[in-house]
């Protein structure tokens, strides 16, 4: 099986596990097409469902599909799928080489920004006590007043938040970019010198 077909075979297997569904039977195919059709308010017929299966011989199938598929998967495309999806020889365990920012380097009241897909940002501050707590927030769950603990932060990579209060309720654990992960940005301030960065 060649990377291209692999690739397929990803994309169907992610749609059957977030359906909780296979696709064995027209009916099936069918079920999907309304469902996928009811999220991303974008049609994909049965029958082109069935040849990317491989449940039906047919022409190759169009990039738009794959998009679809992808969309209702929470990507932004299917490029974006493929460089997200883990690949067979990609390591489990690895040294963390990425740009990251760690919260023992910071000094109270240094703030950072942080920015995830689709468009999610806020800006966080370190608090004496050790916490961060949430001064702006766009198009997230976080509120502003909001407090967590975070020991570190990877370019890229998914953030978890410990000890988050939200609103009021009991302490939780939350993450933050969990498919596509967290950029951050450091911002400037008088108490700050230099790059806190690794990388």
């Amino acid at each position: 099986m060649d990377n291209m077909q692999q690739d397929y075979r990803a994309l169907c297997e992610a749609v059957e596990q977030k359906t909780g569904k296979q696709m064995l039977t027209p009916l099936d195919f069918e079920w999907l097409e309304e469902k996928i059709g009811n999220k991303v308010k974008e049609q994909v017929s049965a029958s082109t469902l069935m040849r990317l299966w491989g449940y039906r011989q047919g022409v190759a199938t169009r990039q738009s599909t794959l998009d679809i598929l992808a969309r209702y998967l929470g990507y932004a495309d299917y490029v974006t799928f493929c460089q997200w999806m883990p690949k067979d020889d990609e390591p489990q365990s690895d040294e963390v080489v990425s740009r990251h920012l760690q919260t023992s380097d910071l000094q109270v009241g240094q703030q950072v920004e942080l920015i995830w897909y689709p468009d999610r940002r806020c800006v966080i501050e370190l608090r004496p006590n050790g916490q961060y707590e949430v001064l702006e927030a766009k198009n997230t769950k976080l509120s502003i007043g909001d407090t967590f603990r975070c020991d570190i932060f990877i370019e890229g990579e998914p953030l978890y938040l410990n000890q988050l209060i939200h609103e009021g309720r009991p302490p939780m654990v939350y993450v933050a970019g969990k498919k596509d992960g967290v950029r951050f940005n450091l911002i400037p301030s008088p108490k700050s010198e230099g790059e806190v960065c690794g990388g």
